[in-house]
């Protein structure tokens, strides 16, 4: 497989960084996942628009434009020969000393990555998985719970410790013991004709794809609401479910040792993975 790096597109084996790459060493650095169906990249624009919102807060200066980049991505696409494919963009302060008194960075390292897609497997999306509260918070006031940050390791942790506990993954509460989202998605509930999912206030990432549903919500019967939710109202749930970009739309079937509704997807839940999957082959 071909990447991307730094303006030059060369076997994968061959791409390398410097020891001294501030992503390397801090996570320093941003990222973007996006996903492509038939060659398209799903929602790029938005994937980009986010990617220079962190760039921007991260004070991280890049000498392409979002259009440039797009292209970019594109041009690697077609030396994959992809159309269904896992986009990876990463974005490094680059090259500098070691301690923080090296943030001054001359030029940032930039990575695209795309791969073939591994879908989830079909059975998590027929079955629903399962959840686990973290004792791990999410940090609400910091600037690095809104992008996706090179630095994971609160996430990791978070998965590890579920995993280690029998669940597929970890759902984190921040500090003020509010919902905030799951390891690498938003999370969703439907209770009634309601449609219940954290504001970015607690903590969370904007996601692409929890932008979408949150349009398209109305169409499919249920009202959307953004308000700060706590671990009660997950059990009282008719469904929850997660979203992200990769996985689309994942039914939860239980959260703790709690089963939510029946124990199975519920109706909404997939009302909404249809018309979402709609969208993406127009």
């Amino acid at each position: 497989m071909k990447v991307w790096l730094n303006n030059r597109i060369m076997d994968q084996n061959r791409a390398t960084i410097p020891l001294f790459d501030r992503g390397f060493l801090y996570g320093d650095g941003v990222f973007e996942t996006m996903r492509t169906y038939g060659g398209k990249i799903f929602k790029a624009d938005r994937h980009l628009d986010r990617l220079y919102r962190s760039l921007k807060i991260t004070e991280i200066k890049v000498p392409y434009s979002r259009s440039f980049l797009k292209n970019e991505i594109y041009k690697l696409l077609k030396k994959n020969k992809l159309k269904d494919a896992y986009i990876r963009l990463a974005v490094t302060r680059g090259a500098g000393r070691v301690g923080l008194s090296g943030i001054k960075c001359e030029n940032p390292t930039i990575a695209i990555v795309a791969n073939k897609l591994t879908p989830y497997p079909e059975v998590m999306y027929k079955k629903g998985i399962s959840v686990k509260v973290a004792s791990i918070r999410q940090n609400e006031n910091s600037p690095i719970s809104g992008m996706k940050s090179l630095s994971f390791m609160n996430y990791i942790l978070a998965r590890l410790e579920a995993k280690k506990s029998g669940f597929d993954d970890a759902l984190m509460l921040n500090s003020r013991k509010e919902i905030s989202e799951a390891t690498v998605s938003n999370i969703f509930i439907v209770k009634g004709r309601k449609l219940l999912t954290p504001p970015l206030s607690s903590g969370i990432l904007p996601g692409i794809t929890r932008g979408v549903i949150l349009e398209i919500a109305p169409k499919a019967g249920l009202t959307p609401y953004e308000r700060a939710l706590e671990v009660p109202e997950l059990y009282r749930a008719d469904e929850v479910f997660l979203t992200n970009s990769i996985m689309e739309i994942m039914p939860v079937i239980r959260i703790n040792n709690r089963l939510i509704g029946n124990g199975v997807p519920g109706t909404f839940t997939e009302r909404l993975a249809l018309m979402y999957r709609s969208l993406l082959l127009r």
